[in-house]
């Protein structure tokens, strides 16, 4: 059992006094009521936004209408390819859904994190083909919800 944390006197609701809290332990799995807040959207620019065909860039309309409704419904979508974030912004911007995104990033080539991305567990991929379906904030917040394996 791990000892109590104390918390400065100049963050305790009186000052000048200490307020003693027991350490919470780490939680598994989110609770049912648990909100996933600030949802986070990465979106990929080849082949995911845009469609190549020789040298013509072809938008994917399901993917576009996707990115304007979750941007609508208050998701953070940020847009990112391995050509860098200037070609991810053009891209965005030809697509007409720059105005969607909080930025434009490089896809990372290093991942500096204590768990390889496959052990996360609020993180779900969609593919560009499930887009259609049109789901919603709060669906992939409930998707986020389920206990999954590591």
């Amino acid at each position: 059992m791990s000892s109590p944390t104390s918390v400065p006197a100049t963050h305790a609701p009186d000052a000048g006094t200490t307020r003693t809290e027991p350490e919470q332990p780490a939680q598994q799995s989110l609770p049912a009521d648990c909100k996933v807040a600030g949802l986070a959207v990465y979106v990929d620019v080849d082949e995911t936004l845009l469609r190549h065909y020789g040298t013509r860039q072809i938008p994917i309309p399901s993917v576009i209408k996707q990115i304007k409704a979750l941007h609508k419904q208050g998701a953070e979508l940020y847009c990112w390819s391995s050509m860098g974030a200037a070609y991810a912004r053009q891209c965005a911007e030809t697509c007409g859904v720059a105005h969607c995104f909080q930025a434009f990033l490089p896809k990372p080539n290093i991942i500096v994190d204590d768990q390889q991305p496959k052990a996360w567990r609020r993180i779900l991929h969609v593919h560009p083909s499930q887009c259609s379906s049109q789901t919603t904030v709060d669906e992939y917040r409930e998707e986020l919800r389920k206990p999954r394996p590591l």
